[in-house]
């Protein structure tokens, strides 16, 4: 009896075996279990929050600032520091920019000769009669001396190609400024289409009230 129990369970294994192999022959594939729902991927409900860059300070020369909110981080460029992007107002057609530079200790020049280079990039209409003059101030920021500039006109001062003369942009406004920092001079230069930059220059003074020693 026993024996004949044990044949019959081989019998049946074997005829198990015979059925699948057949199946699979003649193209027959598994058939998942329908009850079991696949496992969906678990996403976040919302994206992880980036970080606002007017709330990361920024470094050079031994201070630091705070970039405003609004303003993007723009291109690289081989000469500055950072170039921190403004977006335009209904009305003008480009974003103005801020760039910032700091060459080093003891470079650059010296602040009375920038500010007088930089009221020299702006012209009147024309692009050749002499602008209304720069307007310049002086104060202490976190006690340190602060020069600032503001002038307005067709600007001579815009980067062109390479060995070409600089573009000029007419209706154009800066606001500059030069911070003497304990490592050296740092200077920054917000330019672009005139209501631009008027409209930035709340976010330009909050810039330079932030100045402090890290």
């Amino acid at each position: 009896m026993h024996n004949n129990s044990r044949c019959f369970l081989s019998a049946l294994a074997l005829a198990s075996v015979l059925v699948t192999f057949t199946a699979c022959k003649q193209g027959g594939a598994p058939v998942a279990d329908k009850s079991t729902p696949q496992q969906a991927p678990v996403l976040p409900s919302t994206p992880a929050a980036m970080p606002e860059q007017g709330s990361v300070p920024s470094e050079a020369a031994g201070i630091a600032w705070t970039v405003p909110a609004a303003w993007a981080l723009g291109p690289a460029h081989q000469m500055r520091l950072a170039t921190y992007r403004v977006r335009a107002i209904a009305g003008d057609s480009e974003d103005a920019e801020c760039a910032v530079y700091f060459f080093g200790p003891g470079q650059g020049g010296t602040v009375e000769a920038n500010l007088d280079r930089w009221s020299h990039q702006f012209t009147a209409a024309d692009g050749q009669s002499p602008s209304q003059p720069a307007k310049i101030d002086k104060q202490t920021i976190a006690g340190l001396k602060v020069s600032t500039l503001t002038a307005s006109g067709t600007y001579g001062g815009a980067g062109g190609m390479m060995g070409q003369e600089p573009e000029k942009k007419s209706n154009y406004r800066m606001r500059a400024a030069i911070i003497e920092a304990p490592g050296g001079l740092v200077f920054f230069k917000l330019t672009g289409p005139l209501n631009t930059v008027a409209a930035a220059e709340s976010d330009f003074n909050s810039l330079l009230a932030s100045v402090h020693r890290p």
